[in-house]
């Protein structure tokens, strides 16, 4: 890499750190001020899909729209919103407002992250384009370590929640700064048709992408299996502060929850790729799903505060052992040319996931209580790997 180039990596890097920093501070708390407005268990929940449902569709475009518009715009807006979804929170004293901080936010993660990894992979020479994604994406695993246990500490023992929200919107604003002044203009390089046409052209040749690729049972077992995934795990940033308030967990305590499933994923996915390679892809997928149905099931009946960190990082390893793994599954048998379209497909299939598992579980807290939202995921995912199971040949 060439010093320049150098130089962008480390901006973008630490411009998402600080976006990403800004996003999950407030998550040890933000299920439970929301609730604090007024609004049922169910229906935070629904508010929270409200950016998942954004990501299912607009997954598909951004990237599209980025390469007509230009990447480094398309950073900026994104960087933007992440910024204002805090200060958003901030002024917040009825339900309406975090609804639209959802959408900002749903926005702002589709808007970002792909034009973001384009223009990361575009700076090392295609050979490394693993190695740039790997130290790219520790940008925001770092963030999520560190924001959950530090707004959680600051929340218990410190400041009011709205000042929490103004302190994560002015380092979320560190990062907008930061690619603004250290990145280069990029539109010379972008694609001369309109977004508009490239959007439609993208929607019009879907169905006959999907139709090619799910053809392929590898990749219908592979998508299956990183659905059931997603449809439980998604939600797992809302459902353990809200299960924590029940029992009597200090902010500084459902910070650690969440830090440990942030930190186990981090920790853990340098190891479990090279042993997939190794093993196979069958085994670690289904292992990751039979021992989430364990940890599922332990969450709500655990005696011990310091036993749900503990959980949650054991289900931070089965993601790992999941996402990843089905990514690669796919990518390893179809051909160079149709990689992008499988992982595109793969990546929607993971959103249309945790989107349908949000509004299950919303229907789960509307007749019961927040126990049985993990008690119906240790049951969903049970009778999912069973199928795969079943599926085991589509792998051979």
């Amino acid at each position: 890499m060439e010093k320049k180039d150098v130089k962008i990596f480390w901006a973008i890097f630490l411009a998402t750190f600080f976006a990403m920093l800004g996003e999950t501070i407030p998550q040890s708390f933000q299920p439970l001020f929301i609730r604090n407005l007024g609004l049922s268990a169910a229906t935070i929940t629904l508010i929270y899909n409200i950016r998942n449902v954004i990501q299912t569709v607009l997954r598909l475009v951004a990237g599209t729209i980025s390469d007509s518009l230009g990447r480094r715009n398309m950073m900026l807006f994104g960087l933007a919103l992440f910024a204002l979804v805090p200060f958003i929170y901030s002024v917040a004293i009825n339900p309406w407002l975090p609804v639209f901080a959802m959408i900002a936010s749903g926005l702002a993660l589709s808007i970002y992250f792909p034009p973001s990894e384009a223009y990361t992979s575009a700076l090392f020479p295609p050979e490394k384009a693993g190695e740039a994604m790997g130290r790219y994406h520790m940008s925001w695993a770092i963030s999520s370590v560190v924001g959950p246990s530090l707004g959680g500490y600051i929340a218990s023992h410190f400041i009011d929640y709205h000042s929490i929200f103004v302190f994560s919107g002015l380092l979320a604003c560190i990062g907008f700064f930061i690619v603004w002044k250290y990145t280069e203009d990029d539109r010379s390089l972008s694609c001369p048709m309109p977004p508009g046409v490239l959007i439609q052209q993208t929607f019009n040749e879907f169905p006959s992408t999907m139709k090619r690729l799910l053809s392929k049972k590898r990749v219908l077992v592979a998508c299956f299996a990183v659905f059931t995934h997603s449809f439980c795990h998604w939600g797992l940033i809302t459902f353990f502060p809200l299960l924590g308030e029940k029992i009597g967990m200090t902010e500084f305590w459902i910070g650690l929850t969440l830090t440990a499933n942030a930190l186990s994923i981090a920790m853990s996915l340098p190891i479990i790729g090279p042993l997939s390679d190794k093993t196979g892809r069958f085994a670690p997928i289904l292992t990751g799903l039979l021992v989430s149905v364990i940890a599922f099931v332990l969450v709500p009946i655990a005696p011990y505060f310091w036993m749900l960190p503990a959980l949650n990082a054991v289900l931070g390893i089965c993601a790992v052992l999941v996402f990843p793994v089905t990514q690669a599954a796919i990518i390893e048998v179809l051909p160079q040319a149709e990689r992008g379209s499988a992982t595109g497909v793969w990546g929607m299939v993971m959103s249309l996931g945790g989107t349908l598992g949000m509004f299950v579980m919303s229907g789960v807290l509307r007749v019961t209580t927040i126990d049985w939202v993990f008690y119906v995921s240790a049951g969903f995912t049970l009778v999912c790997a069973v199928v795969i199971l079943l599926m085991r040949g589509y792998f051979d």
